[in-house]
């Protein structure tokens, strides 16, 4: 574990300096570009598998997420918390830039940083690009990656590091480093509980990379759904799982394309329905809405 103890320093240093004041500054240009803390969009599925997700134990449960199996509806709470997270990525923009270093939250077209594979199935956006991290070369540019923690986990992240507590995490960044073309990365959590921060280093493992972009390719052409990671339903890791009704209860699941035995993936990012294979790829909202001869696939 490689903690970011230079940039932690200037942090706290900087911010007891003016009592918050350029932090504040900063914040205030920061917000308007973090689209996705103020997104309408109610759409209920992503429509790739997310390298969030690639990490994850269990390969069963990120098929039935790629394959929109569970429409789970949250409650206020989780969903503040859900939107939590995506103001957290303006703060600590703001503190970075506090500190002098260069943040880039698009490219040269005004996008977010994103990476795709998998014939497009697959990938993920990156919080941002970030130049002058005190802990490493002036000039050198690192990935940037944003997150949240309850205190529980955040402490254990602390103790033991980001690639034994959150390997899910570690998984994104690698992913992302690899296609993106970066050495590095800069990983920082806040505890919830506290506002206290926590930052590492990562560096590129490529070897981590191509096996989970190999691990995303079997999964995105699966026609069956992986093994069970375990068989009982009480199991603590299927107890939170939110593919556990269709898994383990043997629940329907929501019923769209994505479901149904006629559909699959194509090339382009686009799935089609081998009963109509001489018509265009379905859009979202048809895949969403399915067909009269809709038949369960899993």
């Amino acid at each position: 574990m490689h903690v970011a103890k230079k940039t932690l320093a200037l942090i706290e240093e900087t911010m007891q300096a003016d009592q918050g004041a350029s932090f504040r500054g900063w914040l205030e240009q920061v917000i308007p570009h973090v689209g996705d803390a103020y997104s309408t969009d109610q759409f209920p599925f992503r429509s790739h598998l997310g390298a969030s997700l690639i990490g994850g134990d269990c390969a069963r449960q990120i098929f039935y997420s790629f394959h929109w199996a569970t429409n789970t509806k949250h409650g206020g709470r989780m969903l503040r918390l859900f939107n939590r997270g995506h103001l957290e990525e303006a703060r600590f923009i703001a503190l970075l830039l506090m500190i002098g270093c260069e943040v880039y939250q698009q490219d040269e077209n005004g996008n977010q940083f994103r990476v795709s594979g998998v014939e497009g199935h697959f990938g993920g956006s990156g919080d941002g690009v970030i130049v002058n991290v005190p802990d490493v070369e002036p000039g050198v540019p690192l990935l940037g990656e944003f997150k949240t923690s309850a205190e529980k986990k955040f402490l254990e992240i602390k103790a033991k590091g980001l690639r034994v507590v959150k390997p899910e995490h570690y998984v994104q960044m690698q992913i992302y480093m690899s296609k993106m073309g970066y050495a590095g990365a800069l990983y920082m959590i806040v505890n919830k509980n506290t506002d206290e921060i926590h930052a590492e280093i990562v560096t590129l493992d490529t070897n981590t990379a191509n096996h989970y972009s190999q691990r995303a390719e079997t999964i995105v052409w699966a026609h069956e759904p992986p093994a069970k990671i375990h068989e009982s339903p009480g199991w603590w890791k299927c107890k939170f799982c939110d593919e556990r009704p269709v898994c383990k209860l043997n629940a329907e699941p929501h019923r769209n394309c994505r479901t149904c035995k006629h559909s699959m993936p194509a090339p382009n990012k686009e799935w089609v329905c081998n009963n109509q294979m001489d018509t265009p790829a379905l859009s979202k909202d048809e895949q969403l809405a399915a067909c009269i001869n809709y038949e369960r696939g899993f």
